[in-house]
């Protein structure tokens, strides 16, 4: 069953078992096993408290046996996976195992997916205004270059729901450090907003995909707000410290 708009490029699509995940079109049409967990049907609290039981449970639900996660850092690090289990440190996972899950979590920031349109490998990051503007995107796509050996035009990236630019107001300081990693052209996803400045997660990164390599037609955004929707997606910057997590995983094969 699709919910929204059935021509939409990310949908949101209810299970047999009532709960509800979101998906991108373009990682079904690679014939690719993934989603995005939202509070119909899923405890954000677990995924928070417990984020190795929360992933594989995940993981069981798209029919698959293993999965892989991380202690998140808001930096800039990824790890290349082949095994099950906690990866490390990091804010990145790489891996060309197939029925593998990676799996990551949040309550407003962008979760990533990406995958080497060929088939052979798949990824997902996790990026903060901190990630964001300490270059997590651009370091994502050359580890994911130089391990498999494969183009940067050849990869497809799809950016999970977070919070929006009609949502998200940060400081000055979020401003200079994402000019100081990027140049000017950082200005053009900031705007005041009756006062107070507001920033674009969602199309930040996806410029700094194409700067590295990533064509346009590759880089998907899913256009959906955390705070607005709070029907669907737990959000820190709504709910403060009670805030769940809510999960975006991607497998191979």
């Amino acid at each position: 069953m699709m919910l929204f708009n059935d021509s939409s490029e990310f949908y949101f699509h209810k299970l047999l078992d009532g709960s509800t995940i979101g998906r991108f079109g373009v990682l079904d049409s690679l014939g690719l096993t993934h989603g995005v967990t939202t509070l119909q049907g899923f405890d954000t609290a677990l995924a928070l408290s417990a984020p190795g039981d929360a992933a594989m449970s995940f993981a069981s639900v798209l029919g698959l046996e293993s999965a892989a996660w991380l202690k998140q850092t808001h930096g800039a690090e990824s790890i290349v996976v082949d095994s099950p289990g906690l990866a490390g440190d990091a804010d990145g996972l790489i891996t060309d195992t197939p029925g593998l899950a990676l799996v990551g979590r949040s309550a407003d920031c962008p979760l990533v997916l990406v995958a080497d349109s060929s088939g052979g490998a798949v990824g997902m990051f996790h990026a903060g205004w901190r990630g964001v503007t300490g270059g997590m995107a651009k370091e994502f796509v050359r580890e994911f270059v130089a391990r498999f050996d494969v183009a940067p035009a050849r990869l497809v990236a799809c950016i999970c729901p977070s919070v929006g630019m009609c949502c998200y107001e940060v400081g000055k300081d979020v401003q200079d450090s994402a000019v100081a990693e990027m140049g000017k052209r950082a200005l053009k996803f900031f705007a005041y907003r009756q006062g107070k400045l507001h920033f674009d997660m969602q199309g930040c990164i996806g410029d700094q995909l194409l700067r590295v390599g990533l064509v346009k037609q590759n880089v998907h955004q899913a256009g959906v707000c955390t705070i607005c929707h709070e029907d669907l997606f737990c959000s820190y910057r709504r709910q403060g410290e009670v805030a769940g997590r809510f999960q975006a995983a991607i497998a191979k094969g």
